[in-house]
C-alpha cells in the first residue's frame, strides 16, 4: 500500500510540475484554464492529504514504532511548529509596523527545476487574491501574483531568471530619491538589476531601495533591498545598480499578498 500511494503522489506531483512549466510560456494571462486550475487546485488537496490523513495510512500494517523513533518524530514536529510560529510572529509584527491590507498564505508547492522562478501558495480568488498583487514576507518584497485559481495562486519571484515586468523603484539617498527600474536578476552576483538610473545620481553601497509609489502594481515604500554595487552602462547614458534583496528566497513557508485598492483600480483603468 505504501509503494502504490507513494507512486500515486509522485505521478500527481509530476503532472502538476509539467503544467506549471508549460504555464510559464503562456504569457500574461492572469487566470488559468479549467484543466490547469483543476490540476493546481488538485495538488493542494493532495498536499493536505500528505500532511494529515495519508501518514497514518502509510503507517498502517507496519510494526509498531519504538519509543525512541516516536520521540524523535515528536521532536521534529515540535521544531517545525516552533519555526512556523516564529515566522507567523514576524509577519504579525510587520503588519503592525506597516499597516496594509494583506492575505496571509502558505507556500504549497515549489518546483525544484524552477526554484528561483515560481512557487504556488494555498490562497486564490476565494480569498481575494488577484493577478499582479505584490507578495511580501516580513523581510520585504519577493514577487507578485502571476496566475490564480479558485483556491491557489502562482507567484512570480523577483529572482525569476527569465525576467518579469519592470518594477518602478527608488534609491533612498537621504537628500533625494533616485528613480530606476528593477529589470532582472543576476544569479552570479545574487542581486537584482536596477536600470535607468541617471548618470548624475550618486547611489552608494548600503542605501535602501524601495518600491516607487508611481508603480502601477506595487504600493510605494515596500523594501526591495540595498545597493550592493554601481556600474556605468555600456553606452554610458545611464547607471546600472546591483541590489541585494532584503528578503531570503531560500526557505519560504509563509508569505503575505498585498491588497491595494488604488492599484487595483489603476489596473482596471489600464484594461
Amino acid at each position: 500500500m505504501r509503494r502504490s500511494t507513494n507512486r500515486f503522489l509522485m505521478v500527481m506531483a509530476l503532472v502538476v510540475a509539467i503544467f506549471l512549466t508549460v504555464n510559464v510560456t503562456r504569457g500574461e494571462r492572469g487566470t488559468l484554464s479549467a484543466p490547469e486550475s483543476w490540476f493546481i487546485n488538485g495538488f493542494g488537496w493532495i498536499q493536505s492529504l500528505i500532511h494529515l490523513p495519508v501518514q497514518p495510512l502509510l503507517a498502517a500494517g507496519h510494526e509498531e514504532e519504538s519509543p525512541e523513533t516516536a520521540m524523535m518524530k515528536l521532536k521534529v514536529q515540535a521544531q517545525n511548529l516552533e519555526k512556523e510560529n516564529e515566522e507567523l510572529k514576524k509577519l504579525l509584527g510587520y503588519k503592525k509596523e506597516h499597516p496594509m491590507d494583506t492575505i496571509t498564505a502558505r507556500v504549497a508547492y515549489r518546483n525544484p527545476d524552477r526554484w528561483n522562478n515560481r512557487l504556488v501558495i494555498n490562497r486564490g480568488t476565494e480569498d481575494g487574491v488577484k493577478p499582479k498583487m505584490p507578495v511580501i514576507t516580513s523581510e520585504g518584497l519577493i514577487g507578485r501574483v502571476e496566475n490564480v485559481t479558485k483556491y491557489m495562486a502562482e507567484i512570480q519571484l523577483l529572482t525569476d531568471s527569465e525576467g518579469g515586468p519592470g518594477i518602478a523603484a527608488v534609491i533612498q539617498t537621504g537628500s533625494e530619491e533616485v528613480l530606476g527600474i528593477v529589470e532582472g536578476y543576476d544569479p552570479r552576483r545574487k542581486c537584482l538589476i536596477l536600470n535607468k538610473v541617471s548618470v548624475t545620481a550618486r547611489p552608494e553601497k548600503g542605501q535602501m531601495v524601495v518600491t516607487s509609489r508611481l508603480s502601477d502594481v506595487y504600493p510605494g515604500g515596500i523594501l526591495i533591498g540595498t545597493v550592493d554595487d554601481v556600474k556605468m552602462s555600456e553606452g554610458k547614458v545611464e547607471q546600472v545598480v546591483y541590489v541585494k534583496p532584503s528578503a531570503s528566497f531560500e526557505n519560504l513557508d509563509f508569505v503575505m499578498v498585498v491588497k491595494d485598492p488604488e492599484k487595483l483600480q489603476l489596473n482596471q483603468l489600464q484594461k
